[in-house]
């Protein structure tokens, strides 16, 4: 499912957007991972759009475990004699739901599918409602604005996307940001990873990790990268950064999913008077995540240890840092 792209998905329900005949649902197959098979939907009168997922055999599912919040509905399709003798489990995007956080969430979700696929069915439907709880949970949420924390975080993030295409990634380096989705690291690069740290404040850098398989992880190399911005008049707004990034995508087209992930991340256009600070990056570096870097991982844990979050002083860390150029030419984007 690594193909698939919020635009892809959105392709696929403009084609299902006219109804015929009266019917209730039109489907188009987009994948199987094992035994699941995965179409997307539209679902009349509405025309709202759908990911159904389809798992083998007439599982009973109690109604109550399925997810409920704001953005979408999760159900059951009954009825359909393309999914006999199946079950079918359908997500559907409310009428008051953004179509660019559902297609975020959906291509979101396939990836959850995927990695879990290898599994048993009953695992790859666990860990598919669990992964829409945590979505609907998150849609559930009021935005307040970034906290300041929270606003220097996005800008490092932010920082690096934009140095990311200007490689040979280009706009492409949009697929590669995958913190808003919750994923281990910020940044999926090919076979490898950047987690990025950032913080406008003196001292020691002390860098929250807020998971064993952040630095722990099967992608490789997997690159921490510390960012250090201070203020001043001379430096850039994170609503300067914002409004230079949708200009490179919408000029590409692309505009839509970083408009999504933005939201995702909590950064609203009706905040953007209180992100008016500017900064300069002072300083940045990066470490390589592998047997010197101090961290925790899951090999010398108990098994008992199911997670944990911790801090590490990059300033006392012994290993040599590596500036960011030579981050890009060890995946190759010189």
């Amino acid at each position: 499912m690594t193909g698939w792209s919020e635009e892809g998905l959105s392709r696929a329900w403009r084609a299902l957007a006219r109804q015929e005949a009266g019917e209730d649902w039109r489907f188009v197959h987009l994948t199987k991972m094992a035994e699941v098979s995965v179409e997307a939907g539209c679902h009349f009168p509405a025309g709202r759009e759908a990911l159904i997922v389809t798992f083998p055999g007439a599982w009973p599912v109690n109604p109550a475990r399925l997810p409920e919040g704001k953005g979408f509905d999760v159900h059951c399709i009954a009825g359909q004699q393309a999914f006999a003798g199946q079950t079918a489990i359908a997500l559907v995007r409310r009428v008051e739901g953004s179509p660019d956080i559902f297609a975020v969430m959906a291509v979101d979700v396939l990836r959850t599918l995927g990695a879990a696929a290898s599994t048993s069915h009953r695992n790859t439907l666990d860990s598919f409602l669990e992964r829409v709880r945590e979505w609907q949970a998150f849609m559930a949420k009021t935005h307040r604005p970034l906290s300041p924390d929270a606003q220097v975080g996005l800008m490092g993030e932010l920082w690096m996307l934009r140095l990311l295409m200007e490689s040979p990634l280009g706009v492409g380096a949009l697929d590669c940001w995958h913190g808003p989705l919750r994923a281990a690291q910020d940044f999926h690069v090919r076979a490898g990873a950047i987690e990025v740290k950032s913080t406008v404040r003196t001292g020691a850098f002390l860098a929250r990790i807020n998971s064993i398989e952040q630095l722990d992880s099967e992608r490789t190399p997997v690159f921490l990268c510390a960012m250090r911005f201070e203020e001043s008049t001379e430096g850039t707004s994170l609503v300067d950064l914002v409004t230079a990034l949708r200009g490179r995508f919408t000029e590409a087209g692309t505009v839509r999913g970083f408009e999504a992930l933005l939201m995702v991340m909590g950064y609203l256009d009706e905040h953007s008077s209180l992100y008016g600070r500017s900064l300069v990056l002072k300083d940045a570096r990066a470490f390589l995540s592998d047997g010197n870097m101090p961290r925790l991982t899951r090999a010398a844990l108990p098994a008992a240890v199911r997670s944990a979050a911790y801090v590490v002083d990059l300033d006392a860390v012994e290993v040599p840092a590596v500036a960011i150029p030579d981050v890009l030419q060890a995946f190759g984007l010189n």
